[in-house]
């Protein structure tokens, strides 16, 4: 039994500027993006009304779902202090949900922090899907920052938004080239 005790998820700092940032879409009637909650059963609740002892009910899904331009948007937010994000960060049934919600007709990604260069990102599903496959098979276990195109790299405004609206519409845009480029990679390697 997994407990609540778990350190996995302390205070993401990159989860609560997209808390906000998702806050500013809501009131601006951008998007309607949604923290998903994670399912959890409550042991115990300590003399402070804390929760002291829990465990999770089912496996959890990725961190944000929702709506923007009626397109049906999911991604997980990912940090590390690496020059890659390693795949171990994401769990397989995150993968699934992903590929899943994408196969109904959605955009799935993975939004990365590399904190080592202050920087964000939008990983497509097709780069997180080919390098998890080959991870599989004995391959990189890591997706490099050095991979990161620069055209998904998300701006991070003055007042401290994470507006990354303007780099799904250049994933909605790239995306038939990016089925084409993991295809192709996939063949050669």
């Amino acid at each position: 039994m997994t407990t609540w005790r778990s350190r996995g998820h302390r205070g993401d700092a990159s989860e609560n500027e997209i808390d906000l940032t998702n806050d500013l879409y809501r009131r601006k009637k951008l998007a309607y993006i949604k923290k998903n909650p994670v399912p959890i059963k409550v042991i115990e609740i300590d003399g402070k009304g804390m929760i002291s002892k829990a465990y999770f009910e089912q496996k959890a899904h990725v961190d944000y779902s929702g709506i923007a331009q009626r397109i049906s948007i999911a991604f997980d937010v990912k940090e590390t202090e690496l020059k890659s994000l390693p795949l171990s960060n994401i769990h397989a049934h995150q993968i699934e949900d992903l590929k899943e919600h994408e196969e109904h007709g959605g955009v799935s990604f993975i939004l990365a922090h590399f904190k080592m260069y202050n920087e964000y990102y939008i990983i497509p599903l097709e780069m997180l899907e080919y390098y998890y496959k080959k991870s599989l098979q004995g391959g990189r276990k890591s997706i490099p920052y050095s991979d990161m195109d620069n055209k998904f790299q998300i701006e991070r405004e003055r007042n401290g938004i994470i507006n990354y609206l303007p780099t799904i519409n250049t994933y909605l845009n790239s995306k038939r080239a990016l089925k084409e480029y993991y295809a192709v990679q996939k063949d050669i390697k």
